[in-house]
């Protein structure tokens, strides 16, 4: 049975087990559940550094998280001539954070996204890549926001050989997105070209269409399959949206959202919760859709706000698609959590996948079937009502 152990200590973070971060995004054989994150503001000292890790750790420790997801934001000039919603403040490194973030959590490793590009030349990435080697294993490598622009740094190709030359167990991913493959149709074909580079997994822009992951998903299962060749794994990105404001940066950052989503959010009147909602039954539908593709799939979930109801609102989302993810795959699997400090309390709820009782009653199928509807959203809310308590 596949176990997920939560923690509500603050120095021992939720973590799903304690195989290395790229052995998980690598096993077909199970989802990977990882939470997105940015560094300080740029400048930022060493410590300013540790006290953001150490508060994220605390804030997201009811997260039962195989590790973090470290972005390296861009200002992206050129990509779009739609005026950013919000105003660019530069960032910090992705990899000096996740130092900071593994040290925080006593071991809990980041996927770091890297935007070659962007970095002066070849030689600053090299030597960029060796320090953050001393922590890092698993990097996310991006290019350009705009083919019409040159860039000094290298290519991604370039980049991966670089990456697949460092003797520590390094292994590199890339961006998938969606909405090219509505426009240009021949995104699956890019997945092959970088698996073919070396490319171990994936993990989507954050997802708003399901239809267009859907056939994304599934064209790509049917190139692998006519190659010969074992998908990798794709990780589906979800980020919860309660305001009009921040709906438009999702949709700046290049987000296909039918005006139905979008008009069923904000004229909800619990906007973000609607999100939520929503966001979870697309997972369902995806999952659903592209079984027959053989793609693996895990979980990550991101908040693009500085808004603390849309913070919650993403750790809620998190539980509740690790929940869908986890029945999935079709593993007995358990959730577990203590409070400590004072009188010390444990508590374990176990979630059963009825799928494997097929032969069993339909009454009883039906009867678990309800009661999985209500406990995994009581589940949410009791962790992240515990975690709020903190």
């Amino acid at each position: 049975p596949l176990e997920c152990h939560t923690s509500a200590r603050p120095s021992h973070p939720a973590r799903v087990t304690t195989m290395s971060l790229v052995d998980a995004l690598k096993d077909p054989s199970r989802p990977v559940f990882l939470f997105g994150v940015t560094p300080p503001l740029d400048g930022a000292d060493a410590a300013a550094y540790d006290d953001a890790a150490r508060n994220f750790v605390s804030k997201s420790r009811g997260l039962a998280v195989d590790g973090y997801i470290v972005y390296d934001i861009q200002e992206e000039a050129g990509r779009t001539p739609e005026p950013r919603p919000f105003p660019f403040r530069k960032l910090g490194d992705p990899g000096v954070y996740a130092a900071s973030l593994k040290r925080a959590s006593k071991g809990i490793e980041s996927v770091v996204y890297k935007c070659v590009a962007e970095t002066k030349s070849e030689e600053e990435f090299g030597s960029w890549l060796d320090d953050a080697s001393r922590a890092t294993r698993a990097y996310n490598l991006v290019g350009g926001a705009s083919s019409s622009q040159d860039y000094s740094g290298p290519t991604i190709a370039r980049a991966a050989e670089m990456v697949k030359a460092i003797d520590k167990g390094c292994a590199f991913g890339g961006v998938t997105i969606a909405e090219r493959h509505v426009k240009k149709g021949n995104e699956h074909e890019t997945l092959c070209a970088k698996m073919d580079a070396g490319a171990e997994w994936f993990i989507s822009q954050a997802i708003y269409d399901a239809d267009a992951t859907i056939k994304l998903i599934n064209d790509y299962g049917a190139e692998c399959a006519k190659r010969g060749v074992a998908p990798k794994k794709i990780i589906l990105t979800f980020a919860p949206c309660g305001r009009e404001k921040t709906m438009r940066f999702i949709k700046w950052l290049g987000v296909s959202v039918p005006e139905d989503v979008e008009r069923d959010i904000l004229e909800s009147d619990a906007p973000v919760q609607k999100s939520v909602s929503i966001l979870t039954a697309m997972c369902q539908k995806i999952i659903d859709e592209t079984k027959a593709s053989n793609v693996p799939l895990g979980v990550s979930v991101e908040s693009v706000s500085i808004f603390k109801n849309e913070i919650q609102a993403a750790h809620d989302l998190f539980r509740l698609t690790q929940a869908i993810m986890l029945d999935a795959y079709g593993a007995d699997w358990a959730m577990t959590y203590a409070l400590v400090g004072g009188k010390s309390v444990e508590t374990t709820t176990t979630q059963t996948n009825t799928t494997d009782h097929a032969h069993g009653d339909d009454h009883d199928n039906a009867l678990k079937d309800k009661i999985k509807n209500v406990l995994v959203p009581l589940g949410a809310f009791v962790l992240g009502f515990l975690a709020r308590r903190r």
